[in-house]
């Protein structure tokens, strides 16, 4: 359980955060698409704007109540022209489908497009769905929004060659297998809201995500750390894990931010962006990663009271 002192900090720690991304709300806008055929980089422009609006739905599952987190989501969907961007990406490039992201967590909001919808469930039934070339993570990451969107049952999504099922080696461990291990982590629980019933996996991952989030702690990683710290809030009970988000806590600035480790965000960079741009890329990630940490661990300590 959390003490009273250490819930207020959380707390506030958890509204500094939201008050960074406020201020720094247009810097999440997404750009119009250039001339020329859809590419990757017009799916880079989505990304900062998707992990928002999963942060926002994750806020509020948590029980955050707050007039600022409706004035954001209202925000993100007029970014998507309600719908019509992220359609019109995904019938130009079917290949895209994993973009659906964005839309997954708005329609988990409230907010709806009959027409992208429609888009998204034909492409989901495709032969093209099955096959695309991605990362069993990834492939997993697609199926768990397909869920979302209420296009899948939770009873077909495939986990038959995710990362951790097979329990490999713990001490084989990097950044790209981290960020597999937490995101499949992240999909399978459901962000928590749902038991891992493979009581294997379960075991692998209470004994190993200690040792790793140590690792990434002594590498002065806060958004590894952070991403370790939601994971244990999914799978530990006893909340024994309160230290690694300390650690991304105390690296807090005074203006809400975390700031990510050296070279994050470089993938989105644009030749013209400027150092403002630049820093916000570097920023944005493991800020929300703090606040989604914040929230998760704030519900799962009311979930420890409540059944005490």
């Amino acid at each position: 359980m959390l003490s009273e002192l250490h819930t207020q900090s959380l707390k506030r720690s958890l509204l500094l955060g939201l008050g960074w991304v406020c201020e720094h709300l247009q810097q999440f806008a997404i750009n119009k698409q250039s001339a020329g055929p859809f590419s990757k980089e017009d799916v880079a422009r989505l990304k900062p704007a998707s992990e928002l609006a999963l942060t926002v739905w994750l806020l509020e599952r948590c029980g955050i109540s707050l007039p600022a987190l409706k004035n954001v989501s209202d925000w993100v969907w007029q970014q998507c022209d309600n719908g019509d961007k992220i359609m019109h990406l995904l019938l130009a490039r079917n290949d895209f489908l994993p973009c659906c992201t964005l839309y997954a967590s708005m329609f988990q909001l409230g907010y709806y497009s009959a027409n992208l919808h429609a888009a998204i469930r034909m492409l989901s039934r495709s032969n093209m769905a099955a096959v695309l070339p991605l990362q069993p993570w990834a492939y997993l990451a697609l199926q768990y929004n397909l869920w979302k969107l209420e296009l899948l049952p939770w009873s077909k999504i495939n986990t038959r060659n995710i990362y951790i099922k097979a329990r490999p080696e713990p001490w084989v461990i990097s950044g790209e297998i981290a960020y597999t291990i937490t995101h499949e982590v992240f999909y399978l629980s459901d962000f928590g809201f749902r038991p891992m019933k493979n009581l294997q996996m379960l075991e692998y991952l209470r004994t190993w995500t200690p040792y790793w989030t140590n690792i990434f702690i002594q590498d002065s990683d806060d958004d590894i750390t952070g991403e370790f710290a939601i994971v244990s809030s999914c799978i530990d009970k006893e909340m024994s894990y309160i230290s690694s988000l300390d650690t991304v806590l105390s690296h807090q600035h005074s203006d809400g931010s975390v700031k990510g480790p050296a070279g994050a965000g470089g993938f989105l960079y644009s030749e013209n962006d400027s150092p403002t741009r630049r820093e916000f890329l570097g920023t944005y990630h493991t800020t929300l990663v703090m606040l989604m940490a914040a929230a998760l661990t704030l519900r799962r300590a009311q979930l420890c009271t409540d059944s005490s």
